[in-house]
């Protein structure tokens, strides 16, 4: 099988337009995980077998590290997902009294509402906003007004969920090294996998993203890259064998106190799902023989094909002007007063896409055609025509 059919979707996706949310798993994952299953079920000894694939787990902080350009001095830790890697950094990293904390008005929640939770619970430690330009991008200027001596992390989301607006993640590290000495967290939870990201360039020093996106891997497999000695500044997530040791007196009474280790097993505790993981693995090596830079490419041009249809079947784009090319982006009908009316009459036609009363959300992958977009315009225009037959009688 070649590499694009390994990594293309285990299932029909021409109704699909929810990628930025949880995508179908790759045929590469999907046989993986199966794989792993069987074995496990059937192997005499399940510690052995446990040991015997955990042996196998840096090879896949290897593939990570290959597919993100990332040197191999760099750490990689697996999380669940974005939100489990910034609460374990908000609850574990030691911000000094009178710091302050830099978000961005784009991040996601998962990105900043630990960090909105730290600050709220230390009022010794104050928690600042970077303003979004009206393109969507975040406004540098005022970021240069808000990162001071004092700050001991900034966040940024790199691919933003709702309009696809790509942040100037280069420009603002370099802010941030020229103006303190602070931490730059980025989650890449949408960017990985949508185009082609290089870890050497960013400038970040951790790179967050979860594998069930554009990755096309499984649920609660995700990962972070930092660089090295950062993991260092962070506690424990779970306190285990594979990150802490504590010791016992001669007479048998534990002593207090424990001794834990830093590098990736510090945000591990016990290792997530292996089966996830050999999941994720299997997805990261067939995007990568697949080529992220052409599968981007063709993102992009189905991005173009949603921005040229749509408008034609009466929907008009939200966000800001110039949004959506990487693949995401907010639409509005005129003649709908709760989209979210729209998503469930679609959904009965096969069709997943997101909503909320005011809009709602397409996101294509490299797999969506101009013919999966097309039978989506036909659809919403039939919808438009109906509502408004309806309202008029």
């Amino acid at each position: 099988m070649t590499p694009e059919l390994m990594f293309r979707p285990v299932v029909d996706t021409r109704r699909f337009f929810d990628w930025a949310s949880t995508s179908p798993v790759s045929a590469a994952c999907a046989a993986v995980m199966d794989d792993y299953a069987r074995a496990a079920l059937a192997h005499p000894s399940p510690p052995d077998f446990l040991t015997e694939r955990t042996r196998r787990v840096d090879s896949l902080r290897d593939e990570i590290r290959a597919v993100f350009a990332a040197p191999p001095d760099t750490d990689v830790s697996f999380v669940r997902s974005v939100a489990e890697a910034s609460s374990a950094m908000a609850r574990t990293m030691a911000v000094p009294r009178g710091g302050n904390v830099v978000v961005t008005a784009a991040d996601h929640p998962a990105l900043v509402a630990p960090w909105c939770w730290l600050t709220g619970t230390r009022p010794d430690v104050e928690l600042r906003t970077v303003r979004s330009e009206a393109s969507g991008r975040l406004d540098l200027e005022h970021a240069e007004r808000l990162v001071d001596a004092d700050t001991a992390v900034v966040t940024c989301t790199h691919l933003t969920h709702l309009d696809g607006v790509l942040q100037p993640v280069r420009a603002l590290a370099e802010l941030v090294r020229r103006r303190s000495g602070a931490l730059l967290i980025v989650d890449g939870a949408q960017s990985a996998g949508r185009l082609p990201v290089r870890f050497d360039r960013l400038g970040a020093d951790i790179y967050t993203a979860s594998g069930r996106k554009a990755l096309l891997g499984p649920l609660g497999a995700g990962f972070l890259i930092a660089a090295p000695g950062v993991l260092d500044s962070f506690g424990p997530l779970v306190f285990s064998a594979r990150n802490c040791s504590v010791r016992a007196r001669a007479d048998g009474r534990w002593q207090p106190g424990a001794q834990h280790t830093g590098g990736s097993a510090v945000l591990e505790g016990n290792l997530p799902d292996l089966r996830l993981l050999f999941g994720l693995a299997a997805s990261l090596a067939g995007y990568r023989q697949a080529g992220p830079t052409r599968l981007a490419r063709r993102c992009r041009a189905a991005a173009d094909e949603v921005a040229r249809l749509l408008p034609a079947a009466g929907l008009r784009a939200v966000g800001p002007p110039g949004s959506g090319c990487h693949g995401i982006r907010r639409w509005r009908s005129p003649s709908v007063r709760d989209h979210r009316e729209l998503k469930a009459r679609l959904g009965r036609v096969g069709f997943s896409l997101a909503a909320t009363r005011e809009w709602i959300r397409i996101s294509v992958h490299a797999f969506t055609s101009a013919d999966d977009i097309a039978r989506l315009c036909d659809h919403l225009r039939s919808y438009d025509d109906a509502y408004l037959e309806g309202r008029q009688r």
